[in-house]
């Protein structure tokens, strides 16, 4: 079994601008203003066909003809006029992502935020929304029910008009089981030190995930990802950042025991933060990202 992993970092204010000065390069489309974490509902604009996928796991997007909780998203504003659009599935976090493989096709994978896996938004004059992806700015286009989505070049067609729907919550996804199991697990061993308890941000279990999968994929404890460069990305503004990770666990409380029993992990977990988000990937891949925001 790896050993458990653990870093930490203090950012200055000014480091907080670097990531946003690296977007402007980009060929963005105008972005919607004052758009709020919110959930949602993808509709194509003529026919109210909700965007959803077959199995949740990997899937393409394709259109259906009624909502249900597979067809519905978490809209979150992203640096530089972006957002992204996630669903939590079995403890993690997924996103519409466009598939760079062959640069058509959407798919529905683990969130990396990566620039196929945020997109910008642009009002049509005609009605609806054009969704632009980030990366070469072209468009989601709807083909018909049950029926793929893809991305195109955008020519102003009705097909590439869509409406974000239903939305009004602002109120953030529940945490999952295991990280509910975590942050009780946490807070009861903080207050033994006489420390307050922090709360869950959605977030930094964002920020969490790219370690999480990139452990996974190499089956071992490490920290793969810059914890900062993914916190900024997930939309979140830090004054001070923890991680710790742990490949090998095939549950929470014995993640939750290894971390414990080393000291480094465990200065951490008692430390000076107001927020945690914690990732799974694959059964046994850990990895809790600790903040304190700006």
């Amino acid at each position: 079994m790896s050993h458990p992993t653990a870093r930490r970092a203090v950012l200055a204010l000014a480091a907080a601008t670097v990531t946003a000065a690296g977007l402007t390069a980009l060929s963005a489309a105008p972005a919607q203003a004052d758009v709020t974490e919110q959930m949602i509902t993808i509709q194509d604009h003529q026919n109210h066909h909700s965007l959803a996928t077959a199995n949740d796991e990997g899937s393409r997007i394709v259109a259906r003809g009624y909502q249900d909780d597979s067809t519905r998203y978490w809209i979150s504003n992203k640096p530089g006029g972006r957002v992204d659009f996630t669903r939590n599935v079995n403890g993690t976090e997924r996103v519409v992502e466009m598939d760079t493989r062959d640069g058509r096709t959407t798919q529905f994978i683990h969130w990396w935020a990566g620039d196929n896996q945020q997109w910008t938004l642009e009002n049509a004059s005609e009605g609806g929304t054009y969704l632009h992806d980030a990366l070469d700015n072209r468009c989601l286009t709807y083909h018909g029910l049950d029926r793929e989505v893809t991305v195109e070049n955008c020519d102003g067609s009705m097909s590439q008009r869509f409406d974000l729907s239903g939305g009004g919550s602002t109120t953030p996804p529940p945490a999952t089981g295991d990280e509910a199991r975590f942050v009780q697990l946490l807070n009861d061993l903080r207050a033994s030190r006489g420390k307050a308890p922090v709360r869950v941000n959605a977030k930094l279990t964002r920020a969490a995930n790219c370690n999480a999968v990139r452990m996974s994929q190499q089956h071992v404890s490490g920290h793969f990802c810059d914890m900062g460069t993914e916190a900024r990305n997930a939309g979140y503004a830090f004054r001070a950042l923890g991680e710790i990770a742990f490949y090998g666990p095939t549950n929470v409380d014995d993640a939750f025991r290894g971390w414990v029993n080393s000291p480094h992990h465990y200065d951490i977990m008692v430390g000076d933060y107001t927020e945690v988000g914690l990732s799974r990937v694959g059964g046994n891949s850990w990895n809790a990202d600790f903040g304190t925001p700006q």
